[in-house]
Parts: C-alpha cells; structure tokens; sequence
C-alpha cells in the first residue's frame, strides 16, 4: 500500500497538497465539508507511483535471484587442490629461498547468474612468502645435527682429542655461515595465485617477460633503477590465444554465466620482489600444466 505524508502548505481555493513517500512527488487533492476524499492522481502522478512500485518489485527480484548457494566441502576442496596445482607449475623458488609463509583464500559460495541455470564463476586465490632467513636456519640446523652426531661418536670412543679438533671445525663452519648468510641476504619474494580472476593491464612491448599462446606474463618496476617490482603472468587461452596481436590484457567474465559449478576460465600468477631473482623464475613455470586447470566449461 503507498502511504502518503500530509504537507501544511497554503493552497487556495479548498485544495491540499501531500507528498509521496515513496516516489518523492506532490499530490493535490479537496477537502469536501471537513472531510478529506481520497487523493485524486493525475495521469502523470500515476505513472511516477506505477514506476515506483515496480522498481521496487524488480529489486526484491533481483535480490533473490541473487541468493548464493553454498559450496560443499568436496567443491571447496577440489578447488584449493587447483590452487596447489598452480604453486606445484610455478615451480622451485630461486637458490638461496625458502617459503616463510603460506595463505589460502578459497570460496565458499556459488552465485547464480541472471541466467537460469547458470552461475559466476567462483573465484579463490593462494599466497606464498619466500624469504632467505629461514634458509639460513636450516643450514644452522644441518650444522649442529653434524655437530651433536660427530661429538657423540667421538665420546662414546674415549677420543677426547678428537672432540676438540671437531669443536674448533664447527666453530670456523658456524664463522663462515653465517658469514654467507650474510652475503646471500635477499629481498622477500611475495608469490600469489588466484583463479577466475578477471582483470587486466595494457601491454608494454618493453614489459613483456614471457608470451606464448595462451599465456603473457608483464613486468613492471617499482621505481626506476631499484630493481624491485612485480611480473603478472595471465592465462586465459581463449582471450589471449593471440597475444602478440592484442594492445592490451583483458580478462572477462562470461556475461550469461558458466553452465558448471567448478568451471575454471582464467588464472593469474604474480610474484613481487627483487626483478632479478623473479624473472628466471617466471620463465621456468610449467604453462602447459597451467593452462590445462582451465577448462572453459561455459
């Protein structure tokens, strides 16, 4: 029912004026012996009140064919084993590296597209941090195993001279150690894959790392001569089927939506950190690995 808001305004010759709650517009209508008749709307005010009703009815329709349904746990999980196939492509992180950190964001609801029948794809994305400490750490403790072992061997013999000579190796090896640890500092890499990402960038010739079909990988610096940046590789073999033909990187969504719930369409990999160490490491990825996870199912 439209409800209407009485305004005290000054209108001659017997007539009122309310406004519409709804569609904001001012209605006039008589006062007949002290008693209100019902508001007489013009051709025009009933146009602005049908117009209001039924936007509001196509929104609470819209709304609900929006609900998103749940994915089950074996969805979810057939999802996150596609984000592990992706680190798996990418391969071994440089010498010197080892993975400090690892996140996953995996999807947990499936929307429905406008239409029937079909859904959005479902879009998740993992991340990794790679760093040379902890590599460090592992080779302090290789050391101290060998330490503790070759000490023990030396007791259980009596041989007291021998345990010394082995205390004095250990302290030069832990001295030159951490000496290269020193040296083989390097800055972070932060790696991140993601699925059903729908993005892009325009195509620097210069920028171009890696390009076959299929597949473009884009670098960029962060500041000019620092030597630290980013290198997105896109995978999307219907978009990118050509790229050395295209200006620009343009990862879609389907308009009328995937006909399957775990229709994988695009992948993206990108690693920021020291150029130097990221860009070998980009040409090493398995794309033919990568690009089969992409079914295209529409």
């Amino acid at each position: 029912m439209i409800e209407y808001t009485e305004k005290s305004v000054a209108i001659p010759n017997g007539m009122r004026e309310i406004a519409c709650c709804e569609c904001s517009i001012f209605l006039r209508y008589y006062t007949i012996c002290g008693h209100r008749s019902p508001p007489l709307l013009g051709v025009s005010a009933m146009k602005h009140v049908s117009l209001a009703i039924v936007g509001i009815l196509l929104l609470l329709t819209s709304s609900n064919a929006q609900t998103p349904s749940p994915l089950n746990r074996d969805e979810v999980s057939a999802f996150k084993k596609k984000l592990v196939a992706l680190f798996d492509a990418v391969g071994e992180a440089p010498a010197g590296y080892a993975k400090e950190d690892e996140d996953f964001n995996l999807p947990t609801e499936l929307y429905p597209s406008r239409f029937a029948g079909k859904f959005n794809p479902i879009y998740g994305s993992a991340s990794r941090k790679y760093g040379t400490e902890k590599a460090a750490e592992k080779s302090n403790e290789q050391l101290e195993k060998e330490y503790k072992k070759k000490m023990m061997e030396a007791q259980a013999k009596g041989d007291y001279m021998a345990m010394q000579k082995i205390a004095q190796e250990m302290q030069q090896k832990v001295g030159q150690t951490q000496l290269q640890a020193a040296d083989a500092h390097k800055d972070p890499i932060d790696l991140q894959v993601s699925l059903n990402q729908f993005s892009g960038e325009t195509i620097d010739p210069d920028a171009v790392v890696l390009e076959q079909a299929g597949v473009i990988a884009l670098k960029s610096e962060e500041e000019v001569g620092s030597g630290k940046g980013h290198v997105r590789v896109y995978f999307d073999p219907v978009a990118l089927k050509n790229s050395n033909q295209l200006s620009e990187v343009r990862l879609k969504s389907p308009d009328d939506g995937v006909a399957k719930r775990s229709a994988i369409l695009t992948a993206i990999i990108e690693f920021q950190g020291p150029l130097a160490e990221i860009e070998p490491w980009v040409k090493r990825i398995n794309a033919k690995k990568i690009l089969a996870l992409i079914d295209g199912a529409k």
